[in-house]
């Protein structure tokens, strides 16, 4: 157990330095629980494929970092958890502009608007269910485009604190969304 704890660390010390072979093991290593757990949120594969590319060139952008983490598995999982939810963003957004796109378009796209005109109801439903501070910070951040460390130092509260908060919101609307039909 102490020896496996030793090696991951001299491995890290050396993707840390730059170390590219280092780096090519370590992404063996995690890669097939990475895989796992962005399939069960973003579900597609080739959705899985990108959202695992960004996953690692941030992890060897920011590689630096690998050798003072505590919680390096729980580091890993909330990185590519963050990743998935840009994806997810990223589609919604790409949704939205697509919808808005087809209200401009001919007269047999109503359909098309009336159904973003849905899903923002839902959307808007779901944040007014969620908890008082819970939607504080999801509007916060969605609304007045505010980072977690900024959202944090107003409210007083941890960042990770809120990164979870914010998860948790956006899980709750996802899975409104989901028995609506429209995901």
């Amino acid at each position: 157990m102490h020896d496996d704890f030793y090696k991951e660390n001299v491995l890290l010390a050396r993707i840390a330095e730059g170390d590219e072979e280092a780096f090519s093991l370590f992404f063996r290593m995690i890669s097939p629980g990475m895989s796992m757990l962005v399939r069960n949120v973003v579900k597609r594969e080739e959705a899985v494929k990108e959202v695992l590319q960004e996953f690692f060139i941030k992890l060897w952008l920011h590689r630096d970092k690998l050798t003072g983490i505590e919680h390096l598995r729980a580091y890993l999982k909330r990185m590519a958890l963050n990743e998935c939810f840009t994806y997810l963003n990223k589609q919604s957004n790409l949704r939205h502009a697509d919808i808005e796109h087809a209200e401009n378009a001919a007269s047999n796209e109503t359909e098309a608007a009336l159904s973003y005109r849905e899903t923002q109801r839902i959307i808007a439903e779901a944040v007014k269910a969620l908890p008082a501070q819970r939607r504080q910070i999801y509007e916060m951040s969605r609304h007045q485009g505010l980072n977690a460390s900024e959202i944090a130092e107003t409210l007083q509260l941890s960042s990770s604190y809120v990164r979870n908060t914010i998860s948790a919101a956006l899980q709750f609307i996802r899975e409104r969304l989901k028995r609506a039909g429209k995901l």
